[in-house]
Parts: C-alpha cells; structure tokens; sequence
C-alpha cells in the first residue's frame, strides 16, 4: 500500500471519480477541488477533504490566491487536473506553483500543439498520420464555397476547446449539413480560430496511453458502442490495433510527451481510419481501463512523484464499459432524434435495456456504480429518480395552478423583508437576460424606490458586454444595454441579496451547484414557463425573450411595491 497526498481537480463522475478511486485505493489521501459542489462524485468515500477554490477569471488574482494558500497549508504531493478549465490556470501560474507542488501538466510545447486542434492536425501530417480534409478557415469563406469544396456535411471545429480568456464555456462543434446551418454557424466567429473539416463517418476508436519522455508505457483501446452527436457513454475494451498505436507513438515521440493521453480515432466500414483529436489529460472512458487494471491514474501519480516508469499490463477483451444515467438518457435521446414511432421506439429501449444482463455475468462494468465506492452511484442514481419525477408531475391536474399559489407564496415571503431587501437577478452569462431584467426592474420600481436591483451570471467571464442584436432588441423596450458589462455571481453577492430571481431551471440548477444552500432564495421570473437563453438567436429571438420577460418583471415590480 503506497502513501502520499494529491489534490484532484474536477468534479465529473468519469475521469475525476476515476482519478479519486485510482489514487484512494492505493492508499493515497485525495483532497478534491470541484466547480460543482452538488457532484455526485463528490460523495466518493476516497475523498479526504473538499475544497472551494474560486474559478479563474480575468487575471486570475482570486484563483492564484486561493491556490497558493491550499498548496502551503496541506503540501500535496502532486496536483492532478482532470480538465482543461483546470489545468489552463495551472499552466499560466506554473513557476509560482510548482515550488508549492508538483502539476501534472504537460509542459508548454506539449499543449500548444495537442491542445489546438490545427497543431495537432499538422503534427499528424508530419507523422503521417492521415487527418480529415480540412484546413483553416478563411475571411472570405461563405457556405456555398464550404459546401462546395468539403461536400453536404461540413464540420466546423474552434481549434482550441477553452482558452483562459473563454474558460467559462467551451467552444461549440458544428456540422453544417446545409447552406442554411453553414451560414448561421459562420457568423460571428473568427476564421483564424476556426477549423473546417470534411465529416469523416464510422465508428469512434480511442486509444489511451501513458507516456515518458516520448515513450509509451501503456496503452489501451476501446471502441464506441452507442453514440449519438458526437457523445458516447457506452464502449468495449479491445485489442489495440498496430497501426493505431504505431501513430500514437509517433506522436508522442515527436513532442516527447510525458503524460496521459486519449488519441480519438474513426475507423469506416472500409477499414480507412483517421486522427480526430487528443485529449492530452484524463478523458471521459478512463474508468473502463481502470476497472481492467490498467490503473493509468496512479501509474501517473508514480511516474510524476517517483520516477517509475512501471511496465505494460494486459486487460480482458470484450467488457463493457457504461456510464448508466447519461447513457439512458442518451437512448431515450437516440429513439427521439430517429423519429421512430412507438413500437420501434420500444424495440430500442427493449434491446438496451436487455444489453444491462451483460453486468452480472462480468461482461460489463459501470463508471460510477461500483461495488466498493456505492454512494456516487446512488446519488446518480437518485437525482435521476428526481428529475424522473418532477417531468411526470408537470402533467397533474392543477399542476399550473398549485404552482402558481407557491410562487407567489415564496414572492411575498421574500419581499416582505423590508429590512434588507435586494433582488438580483441570475442568468448564464448577464449578458442577455439579467441585464434586461435588472434594468426593466428599476425602471418599474422608479427612483425612489430603496430596494436595490442587480444582475449577475455564472459563467466566470467578467466584463463581457451585450451582444449588438440584444442591444437593439433592448432599445425597442426603453432599456439601454450598450453600457453594460457582465459580472460574476461571487458568494458575497449572492448572500447579500434577498432574492435571487432566474429564467429557467438550468439558472437554478447552476447557481445550486456552486451555493448549495441558497435554494429558499431563489424564485423563477415566471412561475410557470422558463425563458429561454436568446445568445444563439437573431432579433426575432430577443423580441420574444424580452417581451416574456417584460411580462414577468412588470408582475414582480407590482408585488415588490404591495409589500
């Protein structure tokens, strides 16, 4: 049994849970650092102590502070980010933390060219590896010439996921299967930081490694059995193909990587395979080659703390590896997306349902439900049940109105603190929603009223303004939103407000995951509807969006004034 203490960053039931019980069933003491403090994963019973470390925005002072304290006071011997959010903050603040601990962070030549997909595109070009057609986009690129030269699925990739300058959100892919979607996708995005690629069918391949100094220890290959828009929950463990790994240890040797990796492949009916991408971190399908053991997060940890460079292990062939909650959904999702009817519908769930008969007999492992580390699992499982429940109980009779009575119970409890009243209102970015909102609010309320109104977002990108389409929209109803900069929803701001006023779950949900004990403050703008996030829409979206939200502020301003 080895010693020794790491902080983990993340807080996902794949590749963070897998880390945390890698490292806890070695003997080695985790302490955990999430972005979601409701993570299932958090209830893993290899998990010392939990931590609450601001998220990185603008230079990073909070985050750099709050990092340097932990690393002082608890001496770890190594730091284990579990992805890109975390490790980006990591890399920029290397040399004023690396004399604290260890970073298991590849170092800079690395991540710049496995972390940007173009790089890593010609890297494997050099290799002679084959990659997709594809190339960067230009400034004078339309639909039609994309169409034109790439054929009627075009794939359109940010080259780097996250940047620390966009931390809060990941670039979005998107396959333009006409000249309607091309259009819309290639607005507003800068061509220099903008991949596109002819789409490249078959099945999805991944090949795992650990690596030293540009050699591979270890490697491990699983295929996709169940994917739906480029996400697959559902995988088999497999020979590794030599060609395969003959290009990752191509790769690796060029950059003499040091590290875990995932190299994502596809391979047609053909047997023609390309390059998609690499993961050079812990990836998502880390957990079935754990269960195998092959245990590529503590051979890491030792790699790193001692310099043991441990020999190759061989794994079963053929075993399973879900992830149960996300890959019932996606099969709930898979039957939609098909248009299937009822009866077709059912013969799909049937068989997958029948596929859970593998798991007895040893033929299939689950991520997060594993017999010696239950309480993930069941907690999965049980805010599955939950939501489970509250989509049936939206069809009840009297649903709407037994809703109704409660918000405006839970309304007028919060403003009758006439002592310490403050609305702010939350939504994703403030940079759409909550900004309208706050300024309607104060309009309503006039300028003589005492209760302050206030906006903020949960994605950590201060200072962003409001798009020129939500802008104009805002000019229609009075509001001017030009000045405006979007703020960050901190704790002080959320404990001094007496309500905290959303649009949709996915607000409310959001704001939980980083303040659990917030929810008797938080009260949706329409009790009955949710208002969707316009960003991704043009005029006609914002129009609508405001117009609902008009609605929900002029009727909140009116029992604001009552109390």
């Amino acid at each position: 049994m080895s010693t020794g203490k790491a902080l983990v960053l993340g807080d996902d039931t794949r590749s963070f849970l897998a880390t945390v019980r890698s490292l806890g069933r070695r003997g080695i003491t985790v302490h955990a650092a999430p972005a979601n403090l409701r993570s299932p994963a958090l209830r893993s019973r290899y998990i010392a102590a939990i931590h609450d470390i601001p998220p990185w925005m603008g230079a990073g002072e909070a985050w750099l502070g709050a990092m340097e304290a932990l690393l002082r006071a608890e001496r770890f011997d190594l730091v284990m980010p579990c992805n890109e959010t975390a490790m980006l903050p990591l890399q920029r603040h290397r040399a004023q933390l690396e004399p604290l601990a260890r970073l298991a962070v590849p170092d800079d030549a690395a991540i710049e060219q496995l972390f940007d997909k173009h790089a890593t595109r010609e890297l494997a070009r050099r290799c002679g590896i084959p990659v997709a057609p594809g190339r960067l986009l230009r400034p004078d690129d339309t639909a039609d010439i994309l169409l034109a030269e790439f054929g009627p699925l075009v794939v359109l990739k940010p080259r780097r996921s996250y940047t620390l300058e966009t931390i809060g959100s990941r670039a979005k892919v998107t396959i333009a299967h006409d000249v309607e979607t091309a259009r819309h996708a290639l607005q507003g995005i800068d061509p220099e930081q903008t991949l596109v690629e002819q789409c490249f069918p078959g099945q999805g391949l991944g090949v795992s490694l650990l690596a030293s100094k540009g050699r591979v220890l270890q490697t491990f290959e699983h295929h996709r059995v169940h994917e739906l828009a480029g996400a697959s929950y559902y995988r088999i463990s497999a020979p590794v193909s030599p060609e395969l790994a003959q290009a990752c240890s191509a790769m690796v040797s060029a950059v003499g990587y040091t590290g875990l990796a995932m190299f994502e492949f596809k391979r047609n009916d053909r047997g023609h395979w390309i390059l998609l991408e690499v993961n050079a971190r812990p990836w998502g399908s880390m957990p079935l080659p754990v269960a195998l053991g092959v245990d590529f997060p503590y051979r890491w940890y030792r790699l790193l703390t001692a310099g043991e460079e441990t020999s190759a292990v061989a794994y079963r062939n053929g075993v399973y590896g879900r992830n149960l909650v996300p890959d019932l959904r996606t099969s709930v999702s898979e039957a939609a997306a098909a248009g299937r009817g009822g009866a077709a519908s059912a013969r799909l769930m049937l068989v997958r349902g029948l596929e859970l008969f593998r798991w007895p007999f040893g033929k299939e492992v689950h991520d997060v439900l594993v017999r010696d580390d239950l309480r993930p699992g069941l907690a999965e499982l049980a805010g599955l049940g939950a939501s489970t429940c509250r989509r049936l109980t939206r069809e009840l009779p009297g649903r709407i109105a037994r809703q109704r009575r409660s918000w405006m119970q839970q309304v007028r409890r919060l403003a009758a603190n006439r002592g310490d009243r403050y609305v702010l209102f939350v939504c994703q970015g403030n940079i759409c929603r909550s900004p309208f909102a706050a300024a309607l609010l104060r309009a309503r309320l006039g300028q003589d009223s005492a209760i302050p109104v206030a906006s903020a977002g949960m994605i950590p990108r201060p200072g962003r303004t409001t798009p020129p389409v939500g802008i104009q929209a805002a000019k229609s109803f009075g509001v001017d939103l030009a000045g405006h900069r979007s703020a960050w929803l901190t704790r002080q701001l959320a404990d001094e407000a007496s309500m905290l006023v959303v649009f949709d779950t996915r607000n409310r949900e959001a704001i939980l995951d980083r303040y659990p004990d917030l929810t008797a403050k938080i009260v949706q703008l329409l009790p009955d509807a949710e208002i969707a996030d316009p960003i991704d829409g043009g005029a006609a979206e914002f129009q609508f969006c405001y117009r609902t939200i008009v609605e929900g502020t002029e009727n909140l301003a009116r029992i604001l004034r009552s109390n």
